[in-house]
């Protein structure tokens, strides 16, 4: 009878049930974690074996490492396969290394920890006070200083960028001097100079008992690498690392120079 036929379905459109949903906080935590871990054997280096920092190519082949690990065969050969390394061939994984800083924030999101608020969510299936389980130091320090609406972290410091910059690009260290609210300098800031005297402001961020409260001028230079200019400090202009450079951003403060 026409009441007891079943409906035909086309092929290509047969109705499949729902695949059963993993736990949350087990299988699919696990599947993900498992995924992380095979990603990271793909960037490590292939002289030390960890994870790469700063990874380098030496031009010849493709084998990657720490530009640490390969300072002693440039010049010489590839650790690995011996073809010549020369040094007008060595270049730095810009693209690689922004995957490996991802991949670090992942494990913390990922790791099984007091502070993983993604994987409470997961395992409550209902929203969770990111404050909880948010990384303490400088992520605390920048969004308690967001919320109360204080001056940004380089308020009232201007920056010179002198020399060349290989390990720490140019390019992104004046992307966070501007969105830190620091000013970048054209030229290089001169102690004794009247531009220099004419401009008032004070380090927001600076420890207000300290010389570092009225230092308002940086000469940044890259600490990587062999070039050391001269020391400069006097007065509104300090010479500092881009290393001291990248630690203030990570930490959310002006972290003191050495005298």
């Amino acid at each position: 009878m026409r009441g007891n036929r079943q409906p035909r379905v086309r092929s290509g459109n047969e109705l499949h049930p729902a695949p059963a949903m993993e736990p949350a906080g087990r299988g699919a935590w696990a599947h993900s974690r498992a995924a992380l871990y095979r990603l990271e054997k793909l960037l490590r280096c292939s002289r030390c074996t960890n994870i790469l920092r700063d990874p380098v190519c030496l031009g010849g082949c493709e084998h990657i490492f720490c530009s640490n690990c390969v300072s002693d065969c440039i010049g010489t050969a590839c650790p690995v396969c011996y073809t010549p390394a020369w040094i007008q061939d060595v270049k730095i994984n810009r693209q690689l290394d922004s995957m490996i800083q991802l991949c670090s924030k992942l494990r913390n999101l990922l790791h099984d920890t007091d502070f993983s608020g993604v994987k409470a969510c997961l395992q409550r299936k209902e929203y969770e006070q990111e404050e909880k389980y948010e990384i303490p130091e400088g992520p605390r320090r920048s969004r308690l200083n967001r919320e109360q609406l204080l001056p940004k972290l380089f308020d009232g410091c201007y920056f010179y960028f002198g020399g060349s910059f290989r390990h720490h690009p140019k390019d992104s260290l004046i992307k966070l001097v501007t969105a830190s609210g620091g000013q970048i300098l054209s030229r290089k800031p001169k102690p004794d100079s009247d531009v220099t005297q004419t401009i008032n402001t004070v380090a927001y961020h600076a420890k207000p008992d300290s010389d570092q409260h009225f230092c308002t001028q940086y000469i940044i230079y890259e600490d990587l690498s062999n070039h050391r200019p001269e020391r400069v400090r006097q007065g509104k202009v300090w010479m500092a690392s881009s290393s001291w450079f990248i630690d203030c951003v990570m930490s959310f403060e002006l972290i003191p120079l050495d005298s």
